[in-house]
């Protein structure tokens, strides 16, 4: 095999390697040019050392890791996420080929600039929440966030990466025995309990990773006995933030020692969303955290409708179609009340509610409730009482529009259940697409015969119009990539993928 001091200068005939940019104990990554595109690419290698380490046994975990990771990263195409390109393998050891990032580490920032302004770690935070949200409505849990897996570019843009130690809810626990994923200082206290990590404790991690963008160390401090470091992190005591300002209540929300006092990942993003933008006052009252939706299975993704025509081409062309946002009986709704004492004793109420199910679109806030106005005409000195009674003048709504549906999301929800789950994705789709997918029968014929099934290069063509890529890997059969556009709309609080066209 190539060592890794003497790497090959080509991988796969197409991905020339330009210079080492980072190294780990299972892999090194490359900066490279992908020569067909024309384009920087990042190459993540599995290290010939952790290859041969732990004999067979391990060899085969270190590759299957990396395959896992690459097979994570496709599933995942998100603004704040790392893109997987491509796996190769060269001399028997795979190598995954990513979107490259000029940019720095989260932790490389701390360590030479120091402790972060509460509102940058915030606007900084919301990016990756806005990642995590996403990955955890494809069914995926990251378990490791840290500053080192932040990624902070040039441009300003934040991204999350290294999903190696990520597992799929319904993939393979590939951790042996005794091993705990993650990084100590950054895991959630019910992890270090020995409990099966989920969504909450990514939030955990997420508010871990906040807390040390601001105060410098993380919540339960630094110890060189990582044993000792589990036993503190077990007892999920956290001293409250002191240099976090505005950003501290939120802090303090995101690293509750239960999980489900945590807001989810998509909460979480909007709740940081308003402290970077200097809206204090929702954040600042005490606020009551809503049941939290479970992560679906990925494997539990909806079959696709069948099309019409008989030919494999046009069958799969109808199951990509018929991709409709899941339904859930989770959506959950945070109510944040902030009373506020303004001229005259008078108090005005403003209640923002949000929408949120593991990165589903959030509900525009709550217009505030009126708020008596004095007149302007004082009493005379011989009257007890003002002559005109206050008048009632509605308040101006200050707060913007919270965004609509996210359609990338939900249709990226929707192929996340696909082939196992047939039963939620039907639900997702509207008459129209039902229609068009052949029926029930046809719907379930179809993914019956797929092996896998995942959606590529989803993006915004317009307001509720997604296109992007789906991938048909069929049981016996060819794996086909065929173009989609998708139409998406909300009715009566019900979202759904109203048609889909080639």
């Amino acid at each position: 095999m190539t060592a890794p001091e003497d790497p090959p200068t080509r991988i796969g005939n197409r991905y020339r390697l330009e210079e080492r940019i980072g190294a780990g104990a299972m892999g090194a990554v490359w900066l490279g040019t992908d020569e067909l595109l024309n384009r920087p690419v990042a190459l993540k290698e599995l290290l010939a050392a952790a290859s041969r380490g732990n004999g067979a046994e391990g060899a085969a975990e270190a590759r299957q890791r990396l395959m896992r990771e690459g097979r994570i990263g496709a599933r995942l195409q998100h603004p704040h996420v790392i893109s997987m390109f491509d796996v190769v393998i060269h001399d028997e050891r795979p190598w995954l080929v990513m979107e490259y990032l000029p940019s720095q580490s989260l932790a490389g920032v701390l360590s030479t600039k120091g402790p972060m302004e509460p509102r940058e770690a915030a606007d900084m935070g919301r990016q990756v929440a806005d990642g995590l949200a996403a990955a955890h409505v494809a069914g995926v849990v990251h378990r490791d966030v840290k500053p080192g897996n932040v990624l902070i570019g040039e441009d300003g843009r934040v991204k999350l990466t290294d999903f190696g130690v990520s597992r799929a809810v319904d993939d393979v626990q590939l951790t042996r025995t005794g091993l705990i994923a993650g990084t100590p200082a950054f895991l959630a206290p019910e992890i270090a309990r020995g409990h099966e990590p989920a969504a909450p404790s990514d939030v955990f991690a997420l508010g871990a990773t906040l807390y040390a963008a601001v105060e410098g160390i993380p919540p339960f401090g630094l110890d060189e006995n990582a044993y000792a470091l589990l036993h503190k992190v077990a007892t999920g005591e956290v001293d409250p933030p002191q240099q976090a300002g505005p950003l501290a209540p939120v802090l303090m929300r995101l690293l509750a020692k239960e999980p489900e006092d945590r807001p989810t990942a998509a909460q979480a993003r909007d709740l940081l969303a308003l402290v970077a933008a200097g809206k204090d006052e929702p954040v600042t009252a005490a606020t009551a955290v809503a049941p939290r939706p479970t992560v679906r299975a990925a494997s539990a993704a909806p079959r696709g409708p069948e099309a019409g025509p008989a030919t494999v081409v046009g069958a799969a062309a109808a199951g990509a179609s018929a991709p409709r946002p899941r339904r859930r009986g989770r959506r959950v709704v945070v109510a944040v009340l902030v009373a506020l004492l303004v001229a005259g004793g008078v108090i005005t109420a403003v209640v923002l509610a949000n929408a949120a199910n593991s990165g589903d679109p959030v509900a525009a806030p709550v217009p505030p409730t009126s708020e008596p106005a004095p007149t302007t005409a004082a009493p005379t000195p011989t009257t007890a009482a003002p002559t005109t009674a206050p008048t009632t003048t509605p308040a101006p709504t200050t707060e913007p529009a919270a965004p609509a549906v996210d359609a990338v999301s939900f249709v990226q929800g929707y192929y996340s259940l696909l082939p196992g789950d047939t039963d939620s994705a039907w639900a997702l789709l509207g008459p129209a697409a039902q229609a068009a997918s052949g029926g029930r029968s046809g719907f379930d014929g179809f993914y019956a015969e797929m092996d896998s099934v995942s959606l590529q290069n989803a993006r915004s063509a317009g307001d509720g119009i997604v296109e992007g890529t789906v991938v048909f890997d069929r049981r016996d059969g060819p794996t086909t990539n065929e173009s989609y556009r998708f139409v998406v709309s909300s009715d009566n609080g019900s979202t759904v993928i109203e048609s889909f066209s080639r």
